[in-house]
C-alpha cells in the first residue's frame, strides 16, 4: 500500500473510532539548558536506580524513535533509560543560527548536560545514524573514560564513494524545501526508506508527526555540519559495538563493518532482513544484544 494510502487509512480509522487514538507515551520529562542557552528536552524511563543507558536519535527524528527499547520490560526493570531530542529536533530548541549546529562541541555539551541533569555517570550510549556523530563528538571532547560503552546503530565513521546512500540523495533535497507538500513528500520518502518492512499505519503516522516538528529552515542549517576528525578513534579502548541491518539503505553494512575493524576490540553485528532501523524492525533481537552488552560492560553490584 502506498504511504499516502496508509495515512488515509489511519486517519479514517481514528476518525471512525476515536477510542483507537494512541495514548500518549508515559515518561518523566524535563528540560536542561546547554552551554549556549539552547534548551534540550529529556525523557526518562525504566529503573531510575539502574545503570544509565542514553539513546541518541538520528537526523529529523526524536528520542521517541526508541519506544521499543524504553518499553521493553527486561530493559526497563534493570536500567535507567534516557532519551532526549537533539538540538534542532523534536521538543528541543531550534535556533536559526548556523553556528548552533556547525560547532561540533555543542552536540557533546548537550549530551553532557543531559547526563549531568539526571546524575548519569559513565552511561552506555546507543546512537542511531546521525546520532553516531554525536558519540564521536562526545568522545573527542571527554574521552572514552567518560562512557561505559557505546553502540553505533546504522552508523559508521568510514566514508567511501561506493557507500553513498542513494536513498538519502533522493529524499533529502525534498526535505529541505519550504513548500509544505514537497517537504511532507520528502519526509515520507525518507521515513519509508528507513525500513525494510514498513511500520503499521499508526506507527508510521507517529513517526511522521515527530519528523515534521523539524522545519526545513533548521534542516538546511544542520546539513553539511563538519565531520569530526577521526584521528583519535583508533586509540579508543571502551567497549564499542556496530550494529547494522542487512538491508540498510542509508548506512552500507560494509562501512559499518570497516569501522568496527579499525577499532581495537569493537564488535560488528548485522541483523538479517531489516533496514536502517534494526532497533525497531527487530526489537527482540536488538534488545537481547543490548541487554547482553550492558551486562558485560556495567560493573556488577
Amino acid at each position: 500500500m502506498a504511504i499516502t494510502g496508509i495515512l488515509y487509512h489511519f486517519v479514517a480509522m481514528i476518525s471512525a473510532y476515536p477510542s483507537l487514538c494512541p495514548r500518549p507515551f508515559e515518561y518523566d520529562k524535563s528540560h536542561v539548558v546547554s552551554s549556549d542557552g539552547v534548551t534540550i528536552a529529556v525523557r526518562r524511563w525504566g529503573n531510575r536506580r539502574g545503570p544509565p543507558i542514553i539513546f541518541v536519535h538520528g537526523f529529523a527524528q526524536s528520542g521517541l524513535a526508541f519506544i521499543r527499547q524504553v518499553r521493553d520490560v527486561r530493559l526497563a526493570e534493570k536500567y535507567h533509560l534516557i532519551t532526549y531530542d537533539l538540538r534542532g529536533h523534536g521538543a528541543s530548541d531550534k535556533p536559526l543560527d548556523r553556528d548552533a549546529y556547525h560547532d561540533n562541541r555543542l552536540w557533546a555539551y548537550d549530551l553532557r548536560a543531559v547526563a549531568a541533569s539526571i546524575g548519569a555517570v559513565r552511561p552506555i550510549l546507543v546512537a542511531w545514524s546521525f546520532g553516531g556523530r554525536v558519540v564521536w563528538d562526545y568522545l573527542k571532547e571527554y574521552g572514552d573514560e567518560s562512557l561505559a560503552g557505546a553502540q553505533l546503530v546504522g552508523s559508521s565513521w568510514r566514508r567511501s564513494s561506493e557507500w553513498t546512500s542513494a536513498a538519502s540523495a533522493a529524499s533529502l533535497p525534498l526535505m529541505l524545501e519550504d513548500d509544505l507538500s514537497t517537504n511532507i513528500a520528502g519526509t515520507i520518502a525518507f521515513l519509508s526508506s528507513c525500513f525494510a518492512t514498513p511500520p503499521s499505519p499508526e506507527e508510521f503516522a507517529q513517526m511522521l508527526a515527530y519528523n515534521m516538528t523539524q522545519p526545513p529552515s533548521v534542516r538546511r542549517l544542520i546539513v553539511g555540519r563538519p565531520q569530526q576528525p577521526h584521528d583519535f578513534i583508533a586509540s579508543l579502548s571502551l567497549p564499542l559495538a556496530f550494529i547494522v541491518g542487512e538491508k540498510d539503505r542509508h548506512c552500507d553494512p560494509r562501512a559499518s563493518r570497516a569501522s568496527a575493524e579499525h577499532i581495537r576490540g569493537a564488535t560488528f553485528l548485522e541483523l538479517p532482513d531489516v533496514g536502517h532501523s534494526p532497533f525497531y524492525e527487530d526489537a527482540p533481537a536488538f534488545n537481547a544484544q543490548l541487554l547482553s552488552f550492558a551486562e558485560r560492560v556495567f560493573p556488577r553490584g
